[in-house]
């Protein structure tokens, strides 16, 4: 799947590629995403950082999170799952969009291919090749400053879940939009990119579940210790 962002950056024109910086932390998997990354074309290259961190723990999406926008220097910041693409005429279309810092913004999603397992509760049939479904919890634009007001809670690292508490604190601080259908992202299912999503991790949420309601009953909801874990700069 990362051949295929890859692929998409490669497609921006220089007035947009010049406008990003493209941030890839590695959650330390058993296979390094150097060797991919170094096969971009150099234009995508001259934009990219690869970082990497130094323990390989399960669903460690909080902490990759936090360490981007960290390592972030622009004043805006956009969020995305690994299965999500921005087409380049969106990106195109995004810089010409009015969006306002005291929001943020989710997107439409297009999925490509028929559902795999992953994909199997969205509101199109499973057959469907090609069709609009709902916007992903994950994936979002915000400016660094509003994401850095509410991080993501590194202590749900190691189990599926820690997006809703992060956008339900959002929420409490900043409205939210959705941006214009032509501004939307892909969503690849595995019958089309074999690696597009992981579903080999276990996807049990009693964990999260569990752990939420021990935060929110303490009252103990603010995340804290947001770098856990040391990461380094690979390129």
């Amino acid at each position: 799947m990362l051949a295929k962002q890859l692929e998409t950056w490669a497609g921006y024109n220089k007035d947009t590629l010049d406008r990003l910086t493209f941030i890839i932390v590695d959650d330390c998997s058993p296979t390094p995403l150097e060797p991919v990354v170094l096969r971009a074309e150099p234009k995508v290259l001259d934009r990219l950082r690869l970082y990497r961190m130094s323990k390989d723990i399960k669903w460690n999406r909080n902490i990759c999170r936090n360490a981007a926008v960290e390592a972030a220097t622009t004043e805006w910041v956009l969020n995305l799952d690994c299965d999500h693409a921005l087409p380049p005429r969106c990106a195109n279309k995004l810089f010409r969009t009015n969006v306002d810092p005291e929001c943020w913004y989710r997107f439409a999603r297009i999925r490509i291919g028929a559902a795999d397992e992953t994909r199997r509760k969205d509101a199109i049939p499973e057959s469907c090749e090609y069709g609009e479904i709902k916007p992903h919890i994950d994936s979002h634009l915000m400016t660094r400053d509003l994401f850095m007001r509410s991080p993501y809670d590194p202590e749900y690292t190691g189990c599926l879940g820690g997006g809703s508490p992060f956008l339900a604190r959002l929420q409490d601080i900043a409205t939210v939009w959705v941006l214009p259908d032509d501004v939307h992202l892909y969503v690849y299912t595995r019958h089309v990119i074999s690696d597009a999503s992981i579903f080999t991790l276990d996807r049990d949420t009693s964990q999260y579940k569990r752990l939420r309601r021990q935060k929110t009953a303490s009252g103990n909801d603010v995340p804290k210790n947001l770098f856990q874990h040391e990461w380094e700069r690979v390129l």
